[in-house]
C-alpha cells in the first residue's frame, strides 16, 4: 500500500523537533488561544450588526426563533473553524513545515479509493444501533448535578439549532454539524493527537483508544462519552489502517449529516422518526451491529492489506 508517510518512519526535517509531549501541549494552546479569538470576533460582529451578545451566554432554546438560530450557528462557525481547522493547521505547519510536507504529514495528497471511503461511511452507519445502545446504558450511569445541567443545556441548544424550516437551514447545518467538525475534528484528534500518541506509545490500538478517550472527552457531553469513544475508535482505526485522512472525514461527515437530514425530514412531516426522542435499541441489535462492524472492518483489512 501506498503511505505517505508513517509515524514509526524517520521523521521529516522540521523547523521544532521536540517530544510528542510538547506537540501536544501546543495543540491544546492552540486550540484553547485561537477558540478566544473565534469568541472575540462573533462578539465584534454581533456589536456590528446589532445581535444578542447575551446569546453565547445564556444558551440556545429548542423554540428558538430563527434570528437566534441563525445567531448561534454564525457563533459556531466561527469558533469552529479557529478552534480545531485553524489551530490543527497551525501546529502541524509550525511542526512540518512546508505547507507541502504538512500536508504530507497530514496525508492528504491523495485521494483515497472510492471502496475504501464507502467501506468507512459503511462502519459509522452500521454502528448506529451499538452506539444508540450505548448512549442507553451511559445514560443510566449516575451525573452530579451540575454535569446534568450541562447536558440539557447542550441537549437544548441542539434541538434549536436542529430545528430546520427551509433548505437554507438544512444547508447550513450540514456545514456547522457534519462538514466542519469532520475536518475541523479530524485534523486534530486524528491528523495531530493520534499520530503524536502513536509517536510517544508505539502501539497503534493504544494510541487509537486513547485518542478516541480524548476526542470524547473535549465534547464535554459526559452522558454519550462511551457511545462518541467507540465512533472515536472507528474513526482512528480507518486512519490508521488506510494512512488517508479523508476516509475518516468523509466517515466522520456522514454520521454526522444523516442525523441532520433525518431531522430536517421530520421537522418537514416527511419522517415520523425524531432523533431528538429516547430511542429504545433492544440488546440483539446492538449485538448484530457489532458483529456487522467487525464483519465489514476485517473484509476491509483483508481487501486492502
Amino acid at each position: 500500500m501506498d503511505v505517505d508517510w508513517k509515524p514509526e518512519s524517520p521523521e521529516p526535517p522540521r523547523l521544532f523537533s521536540h517530544s510528542p509531549f510538547f506537540v501536544l501541549s501546543v495543540q491544546l494552546l492552540a486550540c484553547l488561544t485561537l477558540g478566544g479569538v473565534g469568541t472575540l470576533l462573533y462578539l465584534a460582529l454581533a456589536a456590528g450588526l446589532d445581535w444578542d451578545t447575551q446569546l453565547i451566554e445564556v444558551g440556545l432554546s429548542a423554540d428558538a426563533p430563527v434570528e437566534a438560530r441563525w445567531q448561534m450557528r454564525a457563533f459556531l462557525a466561527l469558533s469552529h473553524l479557529l478552534t480545531f481547522v485553524a489551530a490543527g493547521w497551525v501546529v502541524v505547519y509550525l511542526f512540518y513545515p512546508p505547507a507541502s510536507q504538512a500536508l504530507t504529514y497530514l496525508q492528504v495528497r491523495r485521494l483515497p479509493v472510492a471502496r475504501v471511503v464507502w467501506g468507512g461511511i459503511g462502519l459509522t452507519l452500521l454502528a448506529a444501533p451499538v452506539v444508540l445502545y450505548l448512549y442507553q446504558l451511559n445514560r443510566a450511569l449516575p451525573l452530579p448535578d451540575s454535569l446534568r445541567f450541562a447536558e440539557e443545556q447542550a441537549s437544548e441548544m441542539l434541538k434549536g439549532l436542529l430545528k430546520m424550516d427551509n433548505g437554507w437551514e438544512l444547508v447550513a447545518n450540514l456545514v456547522l454539524i457534519a462538514l466542519l467538525p469532520a475536518v475541523g475534528e479530524e485534523m486534530v484528534f486524528r491528523g495531530v493527537v493520534q499520530q503524536q500518541l502513536l509517536r510517544l506509545v508505539r502501539m497503534p490500538w493504544l494510541a487509537i483508544l486513547l485518542g478516541a478517550a480524548i476526542f470524547s472527552l473535549v465534547h464535554f457531553q459526559f452522558e454519550g462519552f462511551f457511545p462518541r469513544l467507540l465512533l472515536g475508535v472507528i474513526l482512528g482505526w480507518l486512519y490508521w489502517r488506510f494512512q488517508n485522512l479523508w476516509v475518516p472525514v468523509a466517515a466522520h461527515f456522514a454520521n454526522n449529516g444523516v442525523q441532520v437530514f433525518a431531522q430536517y425530514l421530520y421537522h418537514r412531516q416527511l419522517s415520523s422518526v425524531n432523533l431528538e426522542d429516547d430511542l429504545s435499541v433492544p440488546a440483539y441489535s446492538a449485538v448484530l451491529s457489532a458483529v456487522a462492524v467487525l464483519a465489514l472492518a476485517s473484509w476491509l483489512h483483508r481487501q486492502y492489506h
